[in-house]
């Protein structure tokens, strides 16, 4: 049997970068003129193009359908989303950014990027592809 020594409570690090990630969204949000919610789908689908439905960003953010659906219809009122129904079902409906949500989307991602900037701070690139490799390894374990 493993032994696991963490230096510090390895949840309560998880929990810390979840933080740091929502503040980081949320100072990105106010620059852009958009509410917390808005921003969270606006930067999920700026980060995730192949995820584009309100269920998947409800299902990846950890947020209820009511948010997104809500967050969605906001940004479809300021133009910057189009949905489009899927031809083979009707029932889904695809989101995309549009031009006119180009500058706000690219602050977000701005925003994402010094969130892992500052995670990763004093890592080599090899480093980081290491950690990246193995993260994606742990999440495997957790979906599978």
């Amino acid at each position: 049997m493993r032994e696991y020594q963490f230096r510090g409570n390895f949840l309560y690090y998880v929990r810390l970068a979840k933080r740091l990630n929502e503040a980081t969204l949320a100072a990105a949000a106010r620059q852009t003129g958009l509410s917390l919610p808005e921003a969270d789908v606006l930067s999920f689908l700026r980060e995730n193009p192949e995820f584009d439905t309100a269920k998947d960003v409800a299902l990846y953010r950890e947020v209820s359908r009511a948010y997104v659906s809500k967050a969605v219809d906001a940004l479809v009122q300021r133009g910057y989303l189009d949905v489009t129904p899927d031809p083979a079902d009707r029932r889904l409906q695809h989101l995309r950014i549009t031009e006119a949500a180009r500058d706000a989307a690219e602050v977000l991602h701005a925003a994402q990027f010094a969130f892992y900037d500052r995670v990763t701070a004093g890592l080599s690139n090899a480093e980081v592809t290491a950690l990246l490799a193995t993260i994606e390894k742990c999440a495997a374990n957790l979906v599978g």
